[in-house]
Formats: structure tokens, C-alpha cells, sequence
């Protein structure tokens, strides 16, 4: 499952009215430091602005743009902002593969400003899920002969509209899975209770199972919802 994304660009417009030099060398002046998208439906993608200026006397260098989760897009456009320039960092907030609840996220700017070499961005959002599953994380001990093991799970339908739960998958190389009942509808702000079961392969020299299943959905944004499992051995002497 894809996780979070944040796209960095790095766009320069060039101030041509006068500007007063008042610090020796690069000095880098953001806006604002921090933006909260508020809430954020899952599945959509979000960006922000975060407008600065060189108030030094030399050219200030943006050396490196660096986001928490790992994966920027290349910047675009010059690191070189001369002394009086203005420039922003356009950053994009993806909420797919997220889970529900309170996220923050950081952009790291480095620059060569000897007073402010780093500089923190910081991106915050109220992520909704309209799909939600209980328990989110499937835990269980079960004896060295068992083969298969269920799960009672619970889905819940925040939405308005009707979405139907149409199978699971999990990966290859781990235990197959199967729901009970194998296809069934979740109606507008309603909750449907069913059973994963996973069967599992018996190996006498393993002590548990960990993994993940994706529960696959026709809605329309959340169409694929993972859970993960921990199943523990318990041997007899």
C-alpha cells in the first residue's frame, strides 16, 4: 500500500523593487513556519505555500530539500535567490495509506544562511476515514496443530453513501485468507459485523505468523484497507 507522500517544489520570482541590505550575508525569512490543512478527507491530495525572502546581502543557496516521508519531487527551477529575491516551497500533501487521526509531517530546508542552516517546515492535518475497521490490528495465541484461525472484525460506514466489501488479499508466501461471508454490503452510516480467517502452513520450528491483509472495498476512495495480524504459538510439552 502506498504510503504518505510530500512533493517539495521550489519555485523563485525575483523582487525588483529596492530592498534594504541589512545583514551581512544570506539570510533566509519565511512567512510562516507552519500550516494546518485542518480536515482532510481520505484519498485527497493537498498543498501549501511557504513564502520566504533573502534579507541578506548575498545570494542565498537552498542546498537541500528534505521531507519526512522520504520521497520528494526534484526541485525545480534555481537554488539561487539573489540578495532582495523572493521564493516559495510548494509542498503536496497526500493522505493515501494513511490512517485516521492527527498527522504531522516536516520539511527540512537547507540552506547557506550561517544563522539558519536548517529550517523546519511543519504540515498538519486531521485525516477522515469514512471506512473504519474493529479491531485494526488482528492479535491472537493459538496451539502448535491448529491450521486455521479466525477473526471476528467489524466494519463501520461513516459516509453517506453504500459501499460493498468484495474480497482480501494478502501477500505472497504469507497465509491465504478468506471472509465469512465472502461478499457483503455496508449501507450509509452502518456497520456490518464478518470473520477473517487465515489458514495457516504448519512449520514446528516457527513460534508465530506476522503480516498483512488488504480488505478490498468498491468505495470510491478507500478501496483497499490494511490490517495487520500477529498470531503467536503456543506449544505443549
Amino acid at each position: 500500500m502506498p504510503g504518505y507522500i510530500i512533493h517539495l517544489i521550489l519555485v523563485i520570482t525575483v523582487m525588483t523593487a529596492p530592498f534594504a541590505f541589512g545583514a551581512d550575508g544570506p539570510r533566509i525569512e519565511f512567512d510562516r513556519l507552519r500550516h494546518d490543512y485542518g480536515k482532510i478527507l481520505y484519498g485527497a491530495t493537498v498543498s501549501a505555500e511557504f513564502p520566504f525572502v533573502n534579507k541578506g546581502n548575498k545570494t542565498l543557496v537552498i542546498k537541500n530539500l528534505h521531507a519526512t516521508c522520504g520521497c520528494t519531487k526534484a526541485v525545480e527551477g534555481t537554488r539561487e535567490i539573489p540578495p532582495g529575491g523572493s521564493s516559495k516551497i510548494t509542498s503536496s500533501f497526500d493522505t493515501v495509506g494513511l490512517k485516521a487521526g492527527r498527522k504531522e509531517k516536516s520539511i527540512m530546508v537547507s540552506t547557506n544562511d550561517p544563522d539558519n542552516p536548517v529550517i523546519k517546515l511543519i504540515l498538519l492535518a486531521d485525516v477522515i476515514r469514512e471506512i473504519t475497521v474493529d479491531p485494526p490490528t488482528l492479535g491472537k495465541k493459538t496451539s502448535a496443530a491448529s491450521q486455521s484461525v479466525s477473526f471476528p472484525v467489524k466494519i463501520s460506514n461513516a459516509s453517506d453513501q453504500t459501499f460493498n466489501v468484495t474480497g482480501i488479499k494478502t501477500m505472497p508466501g504469507e497465509p491465504s485468507a478468506n471472509l465469512n461471508p465472502p461478499k457483503f454490503t455496508v449501507g450509509p452510516h452502518k456497520e456490518a459485523p464478518f470473520d477473517i480467517e487465515l489458514k495457516l502452513e504448519p512449520d514446528p520450528n516457527r513460534s508465530f505468523y506476522s503480516g498483512k491483509l488488504d480488505l478490498l472495498t468498491d468505495h470510491a476512495r478507500e478501496s483497499d484497507i490494511e490490517l495487520k495480524y500477529l498470531i503467536q504459538i503456543e506449544r505443549t510439552n
